[in-house]
This record gives structure tokens, C-alpha cells and sequence, in this order.
């Protein structure tokens, strides 16, 4: 039985992230590495691995999220709440601190494989904050845009995000939270 390997693709210059990106994914993918981004629209990697120093140097780069097949997720180790949320607006699917564990890192690649989104908790009714305010400023003929921007980033929660950030919406404890989703 053939086994068809995850292809990841890591878009970096930085030689730590890339060895931490290694280390992470031992076994069971397809590692390529590149530094022009280009490459990475072309490609049909199932995740991309983007070195935030990258986009802080060429915001140039998040409009391309949307152009790819591929999902995006960004490494980083200083990134701002804002500029999280402004990669997810973007089409990110998601940004994993580099100071976590492998094992974070890895749990973090696999959900975001899965199709989920890997944001900090803490993040959640900031994001919900942020497309609620996308809707209701939306007056000009840029609303349609913003609006389709808006449900895109809705979409890409899975229905365990959507329970918990209803959760938040409504004010329970992460402790209620937590015992109510059986964590």
C-alpha cells in the first residue's frame, strides 16, 4: 500500500527555523524548502511554513495567501496580536509561536493540515471583534469585499472553534469552557 506523504513546504532563509521545522517533522512529510515566493504560489504544497521575519520585511506577501492552493501558516516569535489577526485576514491559516515545543509545533501542522485554523486562544474574541467591526463599517462598494472577507475567515473555523468562540461571545470562564467541551 503506497502512502502519499504530506508535502510541506518551508519559505525561509532563517537556518534555526528551518532546523526547528525539521526536528518538528521527522517523519511522515515531504520537506521542501524555498526562499522566493513565487515558487510558492506556483507549487501544490499541501502547507506552506512562512518565516514571519519574511512578511515583516515584504507585505507584499500577504495578499498572496489568497493566490495559492496551498494553506499558509506563519512562524515567528514576536508577532503582535495585530498583525496576527491581519495574516488571518489575509488568508493565513494560522501563526504557532517558535519558542513552543516540537510537539506544539507538529500539533499546530497537523490541525492546520486538517483544515482547522491555529490562532492563540486569547485571540479568538479579538478576531470575532475584528469581523464584527469589518461588517458593520463596511459603507462603501468596499463592503462586498470585506463582507466576503469576512465569512472566508468565519468558514475557516472548524465547528469546535465556532462552539468555543460562541462560548467566549457569551462570556463563559475557560474553566467552563473546558469542562463543557470535555477538555
Amino acid at each position: 500500500m503506497d502512502i502519499q506523504l504530506k508535502q510541506i513546504l518551508i519559505f525561509s532563509k532563517n537556518k534555526t527555523l528551518i532546523a526547528i521545522c525539521k526536528e518538528a517533522l521527522s517523519t511522515g512529510y515531504q520537506i521542501d524548502i524555498t526562499i522566493d515566493m513565487d515558487v510558492t504560489i506556483n507549487l501544490t504544497a499541501d502547507l506552506t511554513l512562512v518565516d514571519a521575519d519574511a512578511i515583516t520585511q515584504n507585505k507584499q506577501l500577504l495578499p498572496l495567501f489568497n493566490i495559492s492552493t496551498s494553506r499558509f501558516l506563519i512562524l515567528g516569535s514576536h508577532w503582535t496580536d495585530e498583525q496576527q489577526i491581519e495574516a488571518l485576514i489575509h488568508g493565513a491559516a494560522g501563526y504557532c509561536s517558535l519558542t513552543v515545543t516540537s510537539k506544539v509545533l507538529l500539533q499546530a501542522i497537523e490541525n492546520v493540515l486538517k483544515g482547522d485554523v491555529w490562532i492563540q486562544r486569547h485571540l479568538i474574541s479579538k478576531v470575532i471583534g475584528v469581523l464584527v467591526q469589518l461588517k458593520s463599517t463596511a459603507v462603501t462598494t468596499d463592503a462586498e469585499q470585506n463582507k466576503f472577507e469576512s465569512a472566508n475567515l468565519l468558514l475557516s473555523l472548524s465547528k469546535r472553534e465556532l462552539e468555543v468562540a460562541k462560548m467566549i461571545s457569551l462570556g463563559a470562564s475557560n474553566k467552563v469552557i473546558a469542562s463543557s467541551l470535555y477538555f
